[in-house]
């Protein structure tokens, strides 16, 4: 009986460990200004933009990601945003959270709006290796 029971543990174990294992799912986009990195299983991006903004001396004033994403969960979503700012060492600068809210099964967003961008300009801006994108549903 005990047998029985660690064998059933076990299964289980090995179970949830390999269905936890598909759910994450990662994209990098590289442009001339760095990488915008997606960690989600619910929506990919459609278009994504990172880019540097300079002042008249060519120095980084600001630096903004973009983006727009495609719903690919099979039903509607509402989810959380986290976009966080990274230097190369891999050290957060800054992080920002935005909200997705009852996007359709399929739907692509077509339109910026300031829902679908972040820009940092904190004393850092100029340190900006990569952003990280995680999207998780509420």
């Amino acid at each position: 009986m005990k047998k029985i029971i660690g064998v059933m543990l076990v299964s289980i174990l090995m179970i949830s460990i390999f269905i936890s294992g598909c759910q994450e799912k990662k994209s990098t986009t590289v442009s001339e200004n760095g990488k915008v990195i997606l960690d989600s299983a619910i929506v990919v991006f459609n278009n994504v933009s990172f880019t540097k903004n300079l002042d008249k001396y060519g120095t980084t004033e600001s630096t903004t990601v973009k983006w727009l994403f495609h719903n690919i969960a099979g039903k509607m979503i509402s989810a959380n945003i986290f976009v966080k700012f990274y230097d190369k060492n891999g050290i957060q600068l800054y992080n920002d959270t935005k909200q997705l809210v009852d996007v359709p099964a399929g739907y692509t967003e077509k339109f910026l709006s300031p829902a679908n961008m972040v820009t940092y300009d904190g004393p850092d801006v100029t340190s900006v290796d990569h952003v990280i994108i995680t999207v998780v549903e509420m």
